[in-house]
């Protein structure tokens, strides 16, 4: 959805911001959960495979709704607080040491388009709209 007063560079930078953020939760998020490819993560985190898997449904999800214009300030807005459990996670029984540190990079990445994308979807929606004529 696209407010009309919303400039072209706003327009483009939410884009970038949703793409950006469904791409990193794509490659490092719910693909390797479901392809099995999230072994260490299932050893260390509490909850083990069930909930590796759960965490993937939902990212799945956050991704899909991304791209729905009527849920994307429901879907960034769900991105930031996953991201911000990513990373609470990090800091407590997943850590940071070998491949563990890329990943936490990523969510801190995400975490940065998913608020830009979180804070343009809600301006647009805040934009006062023409009056009909």
């Amino acid at each position: 959805m696209s407010s009309p007063t919303e400039s072209a560079a706003a327009l483009y930078t939410r884009w970038t911001a949703k793409i950006a953020t469904a791409g990193i939760f794509t490659v490092v998020g719910w693909l390797p959960k479901f392809t099995g490819n999230a072994g260490p993560l299932v050893e260390r985190l509490p909850g083990g495979e069930p909930a590796v898997l759960t965490i993937a449904a939902i990212e799945l999800v956050i991704v899909v709704l991304l791209f729905i214009p009527r849920t994307g300030l429901f879907a960034s807005a769900l991105a930031v607080l996953s991201m911000l459990g990513a990373i609470a996670s990090h800091v407590g029984p997943v850590g940071f040491d070998g491949d563990f540190m890329g990943v936490f990079i990523m969510a801190l990445v995400a975490l940065a388009t998913s608020s830009t994308a979180t804070a343009l979807e809600w301006k647009t929606r805040q934009s006062p709209t023409p009056a009909a004529a």
